[in-house]
C-alpha cells in the first residue's frame, strides 16, 4: 500500500472551501471523518443537533467519495472515544505519512491537538482556517497591549477593513450600534 496523508475534517468544517481539502488532489489523501463520543458529550447538547451534525457528516462523506476522495468514516457505534483515537485507527489502517487539520474553532480542541504528532508518530500540520474574515493572528495583533478586550471595538475594525456597513470611514447611519 502506498502511504498517503490524512485530512481530518471536523463536524463544523464540512465545506468544499475547507483550506486543506480545497488544495488537495483526491488521489493523494485519505479524508477522516469521525463521530466520537467525546465530541457528542463534552457538554450537554440537544440530541437533535447531534443527529443533524452526524447526518451532515455522513452526507459530506458520500459527496467526497463521489468526487474521488478516499474516505475513512467512523460512526459512533464504532466506539472510538476521541478524535485522536479515530486518527490513531486511521493511521493503523492506512499507514498515513502525515495528518493535516484545519484549525478547530474551539480552543478546547486546539489544546488537545498539541502533541498529536508525538502520539501518532507522524507529522501533524494544523492549517489556518481561511473561511473567516479574520484569523486568530489578526485578533491577537489587535488585542496586543489592550487593557480591555471588547469585541465591539474589534468588530468596528473589521467593518472598516472590509468596508461593511460603512459610508467612507464612518458607519452607515452615523452610529456603530
Amino acid at each position: 500500500m502506498i502511504s498517503k496523508a490524512g485530512i481530518l475534517i471536523l463536524g463544523d468544517q464540512l465545506s468544499w472551501r475547507h483550506p486543506v481539502l480545497a488544495a488537495t488532489d483526491p488521489s493523494e489523501v485519505v479524508v477522516i471523518l469521525a463521530e466520537v463520543a467525546e465530541e457528542a458529550t463534552y457538554v450537554k447538547h440537544n440530541r437533535h443537533k447531534i443527529a443533524l451534525i452526524f447526518s451532515a457528516m455522513r452526507h459530506f462523506a458520500q459527496a467526497l467519495e463521489a468526487r474521488g476522495f478516499t474516505v475513512q468514516y467512523y460512526r459512533l457505534k464504532d466506539g472510538l472515544p476521541t478524535l485522536l483515537a479515530a486518527c490513531e485507527r486511521a493511521c493503523e489502517v492506512w499507514s498515513l505519512s502525515a495528518l493535516h487539520i484545519c484549525e478547530p474553532g474551539e480552543f478546547r480542541l486546539s489544546e488537545q491537538m498539541v502533541g498529536w504528532d508525538q502520539s501518532l508518530g507522524i507529522p501533524v500540520t494544523v492549517h489556518d482556517d481561511t473561511r473567516f474574515l479574520s484569523s486568530r493572528a489578526d485578533f491577537a495583533h489587535w488585542a496586543k497591549g489592550r487593557k480591555q478586550l471588547r469585541m465591539e471595538y474589534f468588530y468596528r475594525e473589521m467593518r472598516k477593513r472590509y468596508r461593511l456597513l460603512m459610508e467612507g470611514d464612518q458607519p452607515e447611519g452615523g452610529k456603530w450600534n
